[in-house]
This record gives structure tokens, sequence and C-alpha cells, in this order.
């Protein structure tokens, strides 16, 4: 007998959510059951993983499939994450992709629309010029959030966290005992909301050191919404991290 361990029978579609191991790392998986015969699995352009299955297909079914599909899927996702590492020709700021255009005036410049590069400068010029913006952006951008939520964590510790801006290649910030929030550089790539959850959740670990209920109970405090971003915060980063 066959058991469908996702939904209702009832059910004539829905969508879930599952965690899998791809080769070492956590993948979402965007499961969408429908009445269909077959299962298809789709990496987008922006590095979701969607599992489209038959509406009776049970979870050791899901996992054998995967497991089929594990080194196409590994391949796949390294395709992008490299693509959107890169970046190629445009910097990914916030979420969004801002082209590198030439220019003739000899300026470097970030706008919202595109990256102005003087006229023959060499990818190691661009790159050095890149970083150095990038850096004082972060310190910009996350001094900006510290400073908006301190108010509300003033009274967990003696003075606020002295800001430190590095990169990280498996977490995206850190709170020592010594009074520093480490955040990681490459959350500039991120949008505004995920860069704020993310400091909202090192300041909470003033509080709670650990992430226990009392931990998830003063996130949800200030970020009802702290879960959904979580999960974007997921998805967006086992690609860029």
């Amino acid at each position: 007998m066959k058991v469908n361990l996702f939904s209702s029978a009832r059910r004539t579609s829905y969508r879930q959510e599952m965690i899998i191991g791809v080769a070492g790392d956590e993948v979402t998986l965007n499961i969408t059951a429908s009445q269909r015969r077959t299962m298809r699995l789709q990496v987008t352009e922006e590095g979701s993983v969607d599992l489209r299955i038959p509406l009776n297909s049970s979870r050791n079914e899901v996992l054998r499939f995967v497991k089929l599909h594990e080194p196409w899927l590994h391949e796949r996702l390294e395709q992008v994450r490299e693509r959107l590492q890169k970046r190629g020709d445009a910097l990914l700021l916030y979420g969004k992709e801002r082209p590198y255009v030439a220019s003739a005036l000899g300026e470097f410049l970030v706008t919202d629309e595109q990256v102005w590069v003087p006229e023959g400068w060499t990818d190691a010029q661009r790159e050095k010029a890149v970083e150095q913006w990038l850096r004082q952006e972060a310190r910009h951008e996350f001094s900006y959030w510290i400073n908006h939520w301190w108010p509300d964590f003033s009274a967990f510790a003696p003075q606020q966290p002295v800001l430190r801006v590095k990169k990280m290649k498996t977490r995206w910030g850190s709170l020592s005992r010594k009074g520093y929030i480490n955040l990681n550089l490459h959350l500039l790539a991120l949008p505004h909301e995920l860069v704020e959850l993310v400091v909202v959740h090192e300041l909470c670990h003033l509080r709670h050191f650990d992430h226990g209920p009392g931990f998830r109970r003063l996130l949800a405090e200030c970020l009802p919404d702290w879960q959904q971003r979580e999960k974007e915060l997921h998805r967006r980063g086992q690609l860029l991290l």
C-alpha cells in the first residue's frame, strides 16, 4: 500500500518544503504535488530547487528520486553558485544585479542601476575598487541596522557591540563575548530585509546565547516574519556561501 506522507488524500495538489543533503550541503527542496504521473527535478536560474511529483508519492520515493539525481543536482547548483559569485559583468548588490559600464569620465561610481568603471581599467583594478567600496558600504549598512535596533537590546549589554566586517565562508554573522558583532561582507548581496534579519539575530544573542525557545521568542517579537525571512536567507545562502 502506498502512503502519502506529505498531505491529505483529499487534496488535488499541495506544496511543501523539505531540507535535503546534497554533497554535504543543506538544500531546500520546493515540492509541488499534483495529479501528474512522473517526477521532475529543476534548478532555476536563481538557484531554487523545484520538484514536481505525483500526488500519491511517498517520502521514500521522493528521497530515492533525489538521490538518483544527486550528481546532476550538485553539478547544476555549482554552476549557478559560480555564476552568482562571479556575477559576470555585474555587481550583485542588495539582491539586484548592477551591470558594469565603462565610463569615459574616469570615475568609479555605484548607482542604483549600474556601476561605472573608468575605461581602460584592468579586472584587478576593478575588483580592488569594488572591494573598497563594498567595505565602506557594509559599514554604513550594518551600522544603520545596529543603531536602529540597539534601543531594543541596550538593556542586555553594558555597551553597543563593536562592528567588524569580515569575509566568512560558512556563516553570515557572529557575536563574541568580548563585545564584537562580526558580519559577513557578502551580506551586501542580499536584500535589505535579510541583512536586517542577520543583525537582529546576532543582537538577540546578547540575551540568549543559544537558539532555544527564549531566543526564538525574542526574535519573533522583533521580526514577526523572521521564519519567512530565514527561509529566503537559506535559499540564497546555499548559493552565495
